[in-house]
């Protein structure tokens, strides 16, 4: 179970039971929302914009899902266990996913965005073999 709230909009919970996402308003607990994913899932995580939240759970991927869709918008399977814990930085620019295989891993909620130390590698490197689909971020 998670709360988001953003600012004076609507405050939601997100539960997660079986293969299921749910999400409630938290002053009228009403239900707004449930949507089912690939694999049992162990947390949830609302993006600020409430258009889409990421979730993790035992086949050990990262999905990100459309709120008004149900469709899996995009999944990562960088985990060698599964996924316990999920959840949005502040700012909604970052993600964290925390496994059973002791690690943390933090995503970008745009691919290929400079934020904070995290640069887009160069491209125009012939050594560079990236797609913009699959980018390595690098420190600096």
């Amino acid at each position: 179970v998670s709360t988001q709230s953003t600012g004076d909009e609507l405050k939601v919970v997100t539960v997660t039971y079986g293969n299921n996402v749910a999400l409630y308003d938290v002053t009228t607990f009403d239900l707004l929302r449930t949507h089912s994913v690939p694999c049992v899932v162990n947390s949830a995580s609302l993006h600020l914009d409430q258009r889409y939240f990421v979730c993790g759970g035992e086949d050990m991927y990262v999905y990100k899902v459309s709120i008004e869709t149900g469709r899996v918008m995009e999944s990562y399977k960088k985990h060698f266990g599964p996924v316990h814990c999920i959840g949005y930085s502040p700012d909604g620019e970052l993600y964290a996913s925390g496994s059973e295989d002791g690690t943390i891993r933090l995503w970008q909620d745009c691919v290929g965005k400079t934020y904070g130390l995290w640069q887009r590698p160069d491209l125009t490197n012939p050594h560079t073999n990236c797609s913009p689909r699959d980018l390595d971020f690098v420190m600096s």
